[in-house]
């Protein structure tokens, strides 16, 4: 190394000026790392992808280029440069992150981006809408509103769901009517993305992935800019509306973004021409303001307000009368802070939801009006420090807070006997506990970092520790009979991660992940006192001595890249300890309507083992020059041990094959989904086997004008009649049933952006 060092010092140094953006799309890449062969000092690009870079004053050299989810560059510099203009190939395995910008996640295994919107052709209907196509994903389905995403087994908080890097809006129903996927609009998302497993430890408690919703940011300018957009889209299947308008602006030390917008769907029609209550009304607007105060740091404040109106959720027993929440964030980031302290970055925001449940709609008005008023605070923070210790390895250490409470009764009004039906000349009151005050509080301390081995070979491990406090301040009398030494339960939870990433050649690459991610019992799990939950009729009832359950994951992955032909392979393996179910306990009566069946309630506790084991792969195969043909696969097999039967909800084999014809102002795509019987299933959840079928549908889309976008779709093209295994079925509704999916469906989509 000497040697190689010796005959630069021989000579003077000059500083040089240049620009790293993508080959492909000429965006600027921030923060970029240079360096020059044979010299230890460096340089990062700026958010801009500028940079400066010291280099020797005469004679050859060779400036090294890496950005993760890039091809590495290395461009030789034969006499003295003017202004660089340097280009890197895009190569997607690793993501990289800038939390203040709300960018990608970096530096962890089986990270991927797994939506990408730069064009719609048709408007789902809020976030979780988006993941139906995604390979390992499956949706939980209520109704046509509040979807959630399933990964793999993986569901719930088992699932770390949080948006632009770090902020979470905990929902405040038990039967999660208002997911954090409702609370963002989906034509607001950039792009959404996934570390599959418990491989990082950036990023909160982490056991079966961590998904980042990804919201759109105004482009940084030096010289005051304003533009926007206005989009509209309808629906016939449901004669569906919505619009949106979006205004961004930047000037010299300042950018901002406003949008807001309203959705109207009503009921739909499934394949056979019935309709299914799904209806619901939404709106929302957001606002983001940033300042660069100082060279190298930025500052910026967000708020969101959502509004959900008239829910119909007809696999629940109630709908949602109102769900409002709000969300206040802010971030801070400093960079090239000293030659080993890259950037520090911290973030803090709060969000509230207030959420009322309703059965006036339900046949069992009649004899019970049921209202129930919740609501759910969310506080949290994060402090990281980016380090680069040597010129080969990056290291990020940080300390992250999420305070969680939740209260909130059910009252009913009961109107008539029971036993007779008769009248009652005054109805009868009740006020049911239903989170008793709860409160759930963890503060996590993380180290994770990477060496750059070789050019080849990429190291990545991290570990982390979880200091987690949970009580209730109000426990309803016959909770706090059945717990009587309950207080304040707190637990330390370790988890950690190790993996490698080798590129074979230019276009094949592997990695090998091995994880350990704990959750801790949520609040659900913990404290709540006869509700129904699942997609079975039993009452469930919390488990405040629940142990943290721990996914212990290897994952091994294989991909390539090139010009006409793309591949990625994900095969995983999970063996979880003390996992967390709910089993029938002939000792708990059910408490509402005693004589109707079941006569027993189910109570969470931990078993000792569940496996998952599957796969996802991706491929795509450039035919021509714009054609291209792509296909996907997923399967995972999931299994409780102590009970030697599948674990509930498991999405069944699935696969997806289309082509794609794309054009410069123009594409056009047909694809097909084919799902198989879901012939593994949870007898024990009441579960039973769903058939397989296949979907296809057909979207375009057409740039008529500048800035006029068009898109046009017609789903479920031969009009099939089908539901999804993870669709619940009716509640407490006149007829009985299962959740169809929406049968032919054409939508129109229109964006002009000025």
């Amino acid at each position: 190394m000497v040697a190689i060092v010796l005959p630069f010092l021989a000579f003077g140094q000059q500083m040089i000026s240049g620009s790293v953006a993508d080959a492909e799309t000429q965006k600027p890449l921030s923060f970029a790392a240079l360096a020059v062969e044979g010299v230890s000092s460096g340089a990062y690009a700026d958010e801009q992808g500028r940079f400066e870079l010291e280099v020797p004053e005469t004679g050859a050299y060779t400036i090294i280029v890496q950005h993760i989810g890039y091809e590495p560059l290395k461009y030789q510099v034969e006499a003295a440069p003017g202004e660089l203009r340097l280009q890197l190939q895009s190569m997607p395995i690793l993501i990289e992150n800038i939390l203040v910008q709300g960018s990608k996640m970096d530096n962890a295994a089986q990270s991927d981006v797994i939506v990408d919107f730069a064009r719609h052709v048709s408007h789902p209907k809020d976030v979780g809408d988006l993941f139906k196509d995604t390979p390992g994903f499956g949706l939980v389905k209520r109704g046509g509103y509040a979807m959630d995403p399933v990964f793999r087994a993986f569901r719930n908080e088992q699932l770390n769901v949080q948006y632009d890097g770090g902020v979470q809006v905990m929902h405040a129903c038990p039967n999660r009517m208002d997911p954090i996927t409702t609370h963002v609009a989906p034509e607001e998302v950039e792009r959404i993305e996934l570390i599959k497993g418990p491989f990082s430890v950036r990023y909160g408690q982490t056991m079966g992935g961590v998904i980042n919703i990804i919201t759109q940011q105004p482009e940084p300018a030096g010289a005051f800019t304003i533009g926007g957009a206005v989009e509209s889209g309808y629906e016939s299947n449901g004669d569906s509306k919505l619009a949106r308008l979006t205004l961004n602006g930047a000037g010299k030390g300042y950018d901002f973004t406003l949008n807001g917008g309203a959705r109207d769907f009503g009921n739909y029609q499934n394949g056979d021409g019935l309709e299914i209550p799904t209806a619901f009304k939404s709106y929302d607007y957001a606002a983001k303001l940033g300042f660069l105060p100082l060279k190298d740091h930025r500052l910026q404040l967000g708020w969101r307000q959502s509004f959900g109106r008239d829910i119909l959720h007809v696999g629940l027993p109630m709908d949602t009368r109102e769900d409002n929440s709000s969300v206040l964030s802010l971030d801070y980031l400093a960079k090239n802070i000293s030659p080993k302290l890259y950037s520090a970055t911290f973030k803090a925001f709060v969000s509230s939801v207030d959420h009322i449940m309703s059965n006036e709609l339900r046949p069992n008005f009649m004899m019970t009006d049921a209202l129930a008023t919740v609501d759910a605070l969310t506080v949290g923070g994060k402090l990281e420090l980016s380090w680069q210790p040597g010129a080969r390895s990056q290291l990020y250490t940080g300390l992250d807070f999420r305070g969680l409470s939740r209260d909130g009764s059910r009252i009913r009004l009961v109107k008539r006997n029971m036993m007779t039906g008769e009248p009652l000349e005054m109805p009868m009151r009740f006020e049911d506990l239903i989170w008793q005050d709860a409160r759930l509080n963890d503060v996590g301390l993380f180290a994770e970092s990477r060496y750059f081995l070789t050019e080849k070979l990429t190291l990545t491990a991290g570990a982390r520790v979880d200091r987690v406090a949970a009580k209730v301040l109000n426990p309803a009398p016959d909770f706090a009979e059945l717990y009587p030494a309950m207080g304040t339960e707190t637990e330390w939870n370790f988890s950690g991660n190790l993996s490698a990433d080798y590129r074979l050649d230019e276009h094949w690459s592997t990695q090998l992940a091995l994880g350990r991610g704990t959750r801790t019992a949520s609040m659900e799990e913990r404290f709540i006192n006869h509700f129904t939950l699942g997609a079975d009729a039993y009452e469930y009832v919390g488990n405040p001595l629940l142990q943290p359950e721990a996914n212990h994951q290897v994952e091994w992955s294989l991909n390539r890249q090139s010009e006409r032909f793309g591949f990625k392979l994900s095969a995983f393996y999970s063996y979880i300890t003390d996992y967390i179910t709910a089993a029938v306990d002939s000792t708990l009566a059910r408490k509402y309507m005693p004589m109707e069946q079941p006569r027993f309630s189910r109570r969470f506790q931990n078993i000792d083992a569940a496996v998952q084991k599957g796969f996802e792969l991706e491929t795509t195969v450039q035919l021509m020059e714009h054609l291209q043909l792509y296909a996907t696969a997923a399967y995972t097999h999931a299994r409780n041990l102590d009970w030697k039967e599948p674990l509930p909800e498991i999405p069944p084999f699935s696969s997806t094959t289309g082509l794609r014809y794309e054009r410069e102002r123009y594409s056009i795509n047909f694809k097909g989904r084919f799902v198989a019987d879901q012939e593994r299933f949870a007898r024990s959840f009441d579960e039973s086997r769903t058939p397989g079928f296949s979907v296809f549908d057909l979207q375009g889309h057409v740039e008529p004008l500048r800035g006029l976008s068009v898109g046009a779709a017609v789903l479920n093209l031969f009009n099939r009649n089908y539901y999804e295994h993870l669709n619940r079925g009716y509640r407490n509704m006149p007829v009985q049933g299962l959740i169809y999916e929406p049968g032919r469906n054409v939508t129109v989509f229109l964006k002009y952006e000025f």
